[in-house]
């Protein structure tokens, strides 16, 4: 056993060959993580900065607000017109009916 341990490569140890080949999934993985978390602490790091830490709020805010108004500009027609399928239903039929109604007298300007 102690002879054949001898003759055993080091697997720690790499050789010319090993250095030309292709990293495994494993250290691409690491090497992916380990620059994200590079790019979270200097992300946090530059947070510290009162004045920034504002602008960037600020900022998320008013992105966070178009993102609910883009959202309820496209979900609500498609929820209407789906509704409006459904007249078979005497409630909600007569319920859309009304919504529909006046989205279109607003539209053109007669009021309601």
């Amino acid at each position: 056993r102690i002879s054949r341990r001898r003759h055993q490569k080091n697997p720690l140890k790499k050789s010319a060959s090993m250095a030309t080949e292709k990293k495994p999934p494993l250290e691409d993985d690491l090497a992916s993580i380990i620059h994200m978390l590079n790019d979270n602490v200097q992300y946090l790091a530059s947070l510290q900065e009162t004045a920034r830490f504002l602008w960037v709020a600020f900022l998320r805010g008013i992105m966070y607000g178009l993102g609910i108004i883009v959202a309820f500009a496209i979900v609500v027609p498609i929820i209407l017109w789906l509704l409006s399928t459904i007249n078979w239903i005497p409630f909600i039929g007569d319920i859309v009916t009304e919504i529909i109604t006046r989205i279109e007298a607003t539209r053109t300007g007669a009021g309601f």
